[in-house]
């Protein structure tokens, strides 16, 4: 029971839970998952059942595609539809004007993260410090919009406008701060009404199954879904590879992340993690 699950999350559920539910139907302990999605979003999720949980590192640094409903004139803690509306003020938008405020956010290369969010402070998330009423000094990170494109006209939601747009970014990209970002651009406010995560790396929303759909015939083995080179290895490699040898230059000079093979049985996936130097990330025992 090893492999990989690529979900279409639905919504009104978390991350978390999809990984449970998968546990259950499967009849397995190991189950995670690479980038979180709130619950009140839908979309790609990549799922890994088993040892392919050690593999997850692998699609970390992975950029992102969203289709991303902004309401303008609403504010609340957690940048969305989820929690208290804080603010509710009519606003005079144009896809003009908005626009030029998603240019002005092409250029930045910082975001400030919502309070609501599970990133770590000082050992600490974030959300946990609103829970106790404590201030803590958000500090900016690193991360980029790519690219992004309106997808359709102002639309009325309770005399406020909304609009669909389809963004790229990177890895830790919050699409709630983008939407608080443009409100403020424009005069006001605004919030993320939903969102859909249409692609993750490679891993698109037309190859993602439902979760009411998997059976264990959905899962994708770790060979069929990692297409890696290979290193084959002299058969006295083999007890030492079991045991995690790390490997060098007298073994391969095969750059990245490779299959190990010895006597045509794959033993091992390594990684390189300084120039001709190799550690193991999954054994095959």
């Amino acid at each position: 029971m090893d492999g990989f699950l690529i979900v279409n999350k639905p919504k009104g559920i978390t991350s978390q839970t999809v990984c449970n539910v998968i546990k259950k139907k499967l009849n397995t302990k190991k189950v995670g998952h690479n980038g979180t999605l709130d619950p009140n979003a839908t979309g790609v999720m990549l799922v890994a059942v088993g040892n392919a949980t050690k593999l997850l590192k692998l699609f970390n640094e992975h950029d992102k595609e969203y289709i991303a409903r902004i309401i303008f004139g609403y504010d609340s803690k957690s940048l969305d539809m989820e929690s208290e509306l804080t603010t509710d003020i009519k606003m005079d938008v144009s896809i003009d004007s908005i626009k030029r405020a998603l240019d002005k956010e092409l250029e930045r290369a910082e975001q400030i993260p919502p309070i609501i969010s599970a990133i770590k402070v000082n050992g600490k998330k974030l959300y946990q410090y609103d829970l106790e009423n404590k201030e803590i000094d958000i500090k900016p990170r690193e991360v980029k919009l790519f690219n992004y494109e309106i997808i359709s006209d102002l639309m009325d939601y309770n005399s406020h406008k909304e609009i669909d747009i389809k963004i790229n970014v990177s890895k830790g990209y919050y699409v709630r701060s983008l939407a608080r970002d443009l409100g403020a651009s424009l005069g006001g406010c605004a919030i993320l009404h939903e969102l859909k995560r249409t692609k993750s790396g490679d891993f698109k929303i037309e190859d993602a199954i439902d979760l009411d759909d998997i059976t264990e015939n959905s899962l994708i083995s770790i060979f069929d879904f990692l297409k890696l080179p290979v290193v084959d290895l002299d058969s006295y490699m083999k007890k030492l590879v079991l045991n995690g040898v790390e490997l060098d230059e007298r073994n391969t000079t095969t750059r990245g992340i490779f299959y190990v093979r010895i006597n045509c049985d794959i033993m091992a996936i390594y990684e390189e993690v300084s120039p001709q130097k190799y550690k193991p990330i999954l054994i095959f025992k």
